[in-house]
C-alpha cells in the first residue's frame, strides 16, 4: 500500500503549463527523481510506467495498476492539484492527495501530501512526497 500512496502523488504530476489555464497532460512519463518524507523513493516506483490523459494518471508497476483522477485549480501559483485514487490495490480506492505542480518544458514537478491541511508550498521534499517526471517523446 505504501507503493500505491507514493504513486498517487507521482502520477498527478504531469501538467505542462499552457495559456488560459488549459493543460494537456496526455502522454507517457519517466521518473527523474522522487522523495518520500525526505528520502529517495524506492526502485519499484522509479521503474514504474506513468501515463496521463486530460483527467487521470495511470501508474503500472509489475502486476500493480493504479488510476488517479485529478483536478487542477486554475489561478493558483504554484498550481494546486487535488488527486483521488479511483482504482488500485485493495484499500487504496478513495485515498486523496493535495499538492502543487510546476511544469517547465517537458519536466513536471509534483509535491503533495495525504493531509489536506498540509498541502506543500515548495518542492524540497523534506515532508510529504515530491516527484519529478520527464515526458517521453
Amino acid at each position: 500500500m505504501k507503493f500505491g500512496l507514493t504513486l498517487v502523488a507521482t502520477i498527478v504530476l504531469f501538467a505542462p503549463a499552457c495559456a488560459q489555464d488549459k493543460i494537456d497532460l496526455s502522454g507517457n512519463y519517466e521518473v527523474v527523481r522522487g522523495k518520500k518524507e525526505g528520502r529517495d523513493i524506492d526502485e519499484k516506483a522509479k521503474k514504474a510506467k506513468y501515463s496521463a490523459t486530460t483527467d487521470t494518471f495511470t501508474i503500472e508497476a509489475g502486476d500493480v495498476k493504479m488510476v488517479i483522477s485529478y483536478t487542477l485549480k486554475p489561478g493558483t501559483s504554484p498550481r494546486e492539484i487535488d488527486m483521488v485514487m479511483s482504482a488500485g490495490p485493495d484499500g487504496t480506492k478513495g485515498i486523496a492527495a493535495y499538492g502543487i505542480v510546476e511544469v517547465k518544458d517537458d519536466t513536471l514537478k509534483l509535491a503533495y501530501s495525504l493531509n489536506k491541511d498540509k498541502r506543500p508550498s515548495d518542492f524540497e521534499g523534506k515532508t510529504g512526497y515530491v516527484i519529478e517526471l520527464k515526458k517521453i517523446k
